[in-house]
């Protein structure tokens, strides 16, 4: 059982972590301003993370990462059952979807974020999660169909190609998610299925 002082902590410093990034790029953010907002020291702090950054990050990841893992066996389960090129090209848009909404949902926190050239840390969260989420799927493609590809430099490309399209989103004139879903969808190599 884990202890409730290590529940508690964890709680404040994702509350506070998140409550910052909210305000400002994460760069702007010190360690004695978490600390100061979650009511903690800073060998606390640092038994819990190593930077504002990285703690932004390890904040975040979780909601990604179980988009993935929702994405992943929905996929495997319509490819068992003989799935056709409409029902997978539908559970992609889902995922593409709960990402959007994942980057909705921290809309301020993304948008101060991204384009922060002194902490690249969310650019990275993101590049490393769609880089891995991309592999996976090219993984899990059909070889029979499946063009000849450098998985790693393909998947690297998607991932890339996905942070790009968020962070144009968030840095342009407000449009619709739902646009930015289409274009995204759109935008996904043929043999994307």
């Amino acid at each position: 059982m884990v202890d409730a002082r290590i529940l508690h902590t964890t709680a404040a410093l994702r509350e506070a972590v998140l409550r910052l990034a909210t305000d400002r790029p994460v760069s702007e953010i010190t360690v004695a301003d978490v600390t100061r907002a979650a009511g903690i020291n800073r060998a606390t702090f640092y038994s819990h993370a190593v930077s504002p950054g990285s703690l932004l990050a390890d904040v975040l990841t979780p909601e990604l990462d179980r988009i993935r893992a929702d994405d992943l066996d929905a996929r495997r389960a319509a490819v068992e059952r003989g799935a056709d090129a409409d029902e997978l090209a539908a559970i992609t848009r889902r995922g593409i979807n709960a990402v959007v909404d994942h980057v909705v949902a921290h809309r301020e926190i993304y948008a101060r974020g991204l384009p922060d050239t002194e902490d690249a840390s969310l650019h990275r969260l993101l590049v490393q999660h769609f880089t891995v989420s991309s592999a996976q799927h090219i993984r899990e493609l059909d070889p029979a169909t499946k063009p000849d590809l450098i998985d790693d430099v393909a998947a690297g490309f998607v991932a890339q190609g996905f942070v790009g399209a968020i962070e144009a989103w968030l840095a342009g004139p407000r449009r619709s998610r739902k646009a930015l879903v289409e274009t995204i969808t759109l935008s996904f190599p043929a043999w994307w299925r």
